[in-house]
């Protein structure tokens, strides 16, 4: 049976990780002292996505899906893994400048994915932002120096961020949210990551996290400089394309008491609801839509009808 599934999340702790997603407003839970990470849509070996509603209800989203691959659509079922993974993230401090390879490098050294990724700004205090790419196009050599003397901020794109904005972030860019960002993340369903820097931070035993200097030296696009919101295109008054790759497409979409759309035969559809609430129809089934809920909308679902107000973040192949 076909029928919006709401999802909940697994849940991430972290040094960085901030405390607004475990509170009523957010309503996550998790089992440590922070949320850093929301992993909303997911079939990951490190998290999973568990439907709470309807016929598949406490069931992993990954298993509902091996026994339904329709549900993937045309382009999913193109993919040997589940390739979408989309998180809330919450940031009270700086998360490591850090690199994540493509799929060539990553499938050799890792025997994982690569991972390309988009962020959309959920919140941001004043004068909060994210590094992205370089100010200018540095060599390899330049980089490695930098790193080694613990200078690598001042050769990294510092770009302020308010709420609704995004970027899109390829693999090879080297990049870190800073402090005081909430934002919701569509990206590669991938885990690889390289630290090149962690503001030399410990842990409570005094241990310092792991870096992966020569790897990301090998990945690092040197030349990459990113500007936020540069990939976004308004297609109607409802929907804005934030990011669109082989992987994924990311929209915001703004609901006004009531929104239509279709999902096809070609890919299944999320929706992560970033402002405000709501409901959802298809199919006869109707249900909630809160704040940091997020559905998956099954390929071949067909009309599907949002009411309320609200902002959401789809994805979709």
């Amino acid at each position: 049976m076909s029928y919006p599934m709401k999802l909940v999340p697994a849940t991430v702790e972290a040094v960085w990780g901030g405390t607004r997603l475990m509170n009523d407003k957010w309503n996550k839970r998790g089992v440590g002292a922070n949320i850093a990470e929301s992993w909303e849509l997911a079939c990951h070996e490190k998290g999973e996505s568990i439907i709470v509603n309807g016929e598949f209800s406490s069931r992993r989203l990954s298993g509902v899906l091996e026994e339904n691959p329709d549900f993937l659509g045309s382009r999913g079922k193109e993919f040997s893994f589940f390739p979408i993974l989309v998180k809330l993230i919450d940031s009270k401090s700086n998360l490591s400048i850090q690199v994540h390879p493509d799929d060539e490098y990553a499938l050799r050294e890792e025997g994982e994915y690569g991972k390309t990724e988009m962020w959309y700004i959920v919140d941001a205090k004043k004068g909060s932002g994210v590094y992205c790419g370089f100010k200018e196009p540095i060599s390899k050599e330049q980089l490695a120096q930098a790193l080694a003397d613990g200078k690598i901020t001042d050769y990294l794109n510092f770009i302020e961020v308010q709420k609704g904005d995004c970027l899109f972030i390829p693999a090879g860019t080297v990049h870190a949210i800073c402090g005081g960002i909430l934002l919701c993340e569509v990206q590669q369903n991938s885990s690889v990551t390289y630290r090149l820097y962690d503001y030399d931070r410990v842990d409570d035993k005094g241990n310092k996290r792991q870096l992966h200097i020569d790897k990301a030296l090998d990945v690092t696009d040197t030349s990459k400089v990113v500007k936020a919101n540069e990939n976004s295109v308004r297609v109607d008054g409802n929907t804005v394309t934030l990011a669109s790759c082989k992987y994924f497409t990311a929209s915001e979409i703004t609901c006004e008491e009531e929104y239509t759309f279709e999902v096809d035969g070609d890919s299944f559809v999320s929706l992560t609801v970033v402002d405000g609430s709501g409901a959802i129809m298809a199919d006869g089934n109707c249900i909630s839509l809160d704040l940091g809920d997020t559905v998956f909308l099954p390929a071949g679902l067909g009309k599907v009808s949002i009411y309320g107000n609200l902002k959401a973040i789809s994805a979709r192949v």
